[in-house]
Formats: structure tokens, C-alpha cells, sequence
């Protein structure tokens, strides 16, 4: 789905090499609990829970029949529901402040629901982050923050950028149970998410989880990252999320290469032609745009 998009628009920021941490966490989410993905990858996170493609990459082109019926980008809200949306502004991190403010109502609702955020390792150095964590110690809100470390925020290497220890000591220091996660392994980020959110469920309480990743493509689409070390894109390919889940499940026996081979085949077949039919789908009208009802 990315390819197809990546085909015919630069300026989308595509999440490639960073599918485990985006469908391993989200994934884990039950029926009630809150959803709200990271820009880069939201449409990915959206289609874990039902999306239909054609009508997210229809978002994406800003046509009439996306999600959101071209009145916000598409890539950074992926499905627009009432307990599933992305970001709503230009300006990263205030989604986090979504999620807790979604915590807080999962608490006052008491129905034992969590709320999800998923940002990443630029945005991890965002004030409204600390305020958030800050929040949900005290008032022990059930949500689950957690960061898709990409190592780079556009093209500032995360170790130049982010001072002092581990991420996840930042999340300590309130008091929030933190933990570290391979986010290439999408089993181990489903299972440690999956974890925390039941905590939060069944406790109320905040967590917090690091997951190290790799942003193998560019910022966008059109972004060559030859700011980069050669060698150090090669080296994470190797640990690509869908490969190593694809090699998993067939030295399981739970698929052969020739069905994962045919999955991908047809998914490809898929994309191609949703985004045919989203390139055909009309732009918003002033009908539309003029609408205060447009996103229901």
C-alpha cells in the first residue's frame, strides 16, 4: 500500500522497516480501548483494525471519499472513528496529549478500557510528552506510551538529538513502569504491548515502552537519506519486521514459502488496484467542504 502511494506522491512519509512496532501494538488493542497511531504509519495502524484500503489511500489524495472526505490528510488521521484517529495538526506530539486525555476518559467512564499512542524518537524530546507522563502518574491513567524510535528525526541521527540514558529511564522517573522491546520483532512489541495495555485495563496504570526500529526509507517518500550511512540502511534490511515475521511462520510450519510468496502477490494486485479507484474517486466539492457534519 505504501509502494502504491509512494508511486504517486513525495511528500508522503512512508513507515518502511517500521511495521512491527506499528501492527504489533496495535493489534494487541480490544473492542472499547483507544487508537491513536503516529503520523508515519497511521494508515499502516488503521488497516489492523478493519480500514478499508481504497478508502485510505482515497484520504491520502485528499478525495472526497477518505475517511475524513478530503477535510484532513489522510495519512496523518488513517481511519477516522470515535476511538480510532491520528494527528490533527502540522505540529508532532499532540496526539500523545489525545491519548491521555483518552486515559482520563477511559477512567472517568470506568469501564475498563485503555487508551494507545504510538510518536516517535524527535517527538520523544516534545515538553507535552513529560506533561503527559506527568498526568498520568499522578492520576494513573490506563494509557500506554509508546515510542517508535526510528533513529531519526528527519535527518537528525536520535544520537545526536536526544541527551542523557535510555528512553525509557525518562518514563522511570515518574514513577512509570518502562520497558525495552526489539520493534522489529512484531510478536515481542504485540506481546509486550499487549501486556501493558492489560495493566492498564486491570490496574489503571500507565506504562511505557521503547521500541528500537529503523526508518529504512527516507522522512518522505522523495527524500533520497543520503544523509546516512550506507552501510547502516544494509545492515537493518536484514532485520526487516515483515522478513523476519515471513521466515518465523514458515520454520513453524505455520505457512510455505509458496503461500507467503502468493499473499504477496495478491496483496500487491490489491494496492495497485485501490489506488486506481482512489485516483477515480471525486475531489470535495464545496458540498462537502462547507459541511459541519463532514466527518461523521
Amino acid at each position: 500500500m505504501e509502494d502504491a502511494i509512494g508511486r504517486v506522491s513525495g511528500h508522503y512519509h512512508p513507515a518502511r522497516g517500521e511495521e512491527g512496532v506499528i501492527v504489533g501494538s496495535f493489534s494487541a488493542l480490544h473492542e472499547g480501548d483507544f487508537g491513536v497511531p503516529h503520523y508515519r504509519g497511521a494508515i499502516v495502524a488503521s488497516l489492523t483494525h478493519g480500514a478499508d484500503m481504497r478508502r485510505l489511500l482515497a484520504g491520502v489524495l485528499g478525495r472526497e471519499t477518505g475517511y475524513t472526505r478530503g477535510r484532513q490528510r489522510g495519512d496523518f488521521v488513517g481511519r477516522f472513528e470515535r476511538r480510532f484517529f491520528g494527528l490533527f495538526s502540522g505540529t508532532l506530539g499532540p496526539s500523545i496529549g489525545y491519548a491521555t486525555g483518552a486515559g482520563l476518559s477511559c477512567k472517568l467512564d470506568g469501564g475498563g478500557h485503555a487508551a494507545l499512542v504510538t510518536f516517535g524518537d524527535g517527538t520523544s524530546n516534545s515538553g507535552l510528552l513529560y506533561e503527559s507522563l506527568n498526568m498520568a502518574a499522578m492520576l494513573k491513567l490506563p494509557v500506554v506510551y509508546v515510542c517508535q524510535n526510528n533513529q531519526y528525526a528527519v535527518s537528525m541521527p536520535a544520537s545526536r538529538s536526544i541527551g542523557g540514558a535510555a528512553l525509557a529511564d525518562r518514563a522511570r522517573a515518574f514513577g512509570i513502569e518502562a520497558v525495552d522491546v526489539d520493534g522489529n520483532d512484531v510478536q515481542a512489541v504485540n506481546a509486550t504491548v499487549g501486556k501493558a495495555l492489560e495493566r492498564a485495563r486491570l490496574e489503571g496504570l500507565p506504562s511505557f515502552v521503547h521500541a528500537l526500529t529503523y526508518r529504512v526509507s527516507g522522512h518522505w517518500a522523495s527524500d533520497p537519506g543520503d544523509y546516512r550511512p550506507a552501510a547502516e540502511r544494509d545492515a537493518w534490511m536484514l532485520k526487516d519486521p515483515i522478513q523476519r515475521l515471513a521466515q518465523a511462520l514458515i520454520a513453524e510450519g505455520g505457512i510455505t514459502q509458496a503461500e507467503y510468496d502468493a499473499l504477496c502477490a495478491s496483496t500487491e494486485a490489491e494496492a495497485v488496484q485501490a489506488m486506481e479507484l482512489a485516483q477515480a474517486d471525486p475531489m470535495p466539492g464545496t458540498s462537502v467542504t462547507a459541511d459541519t457534519h463532514a466527518y461523521i
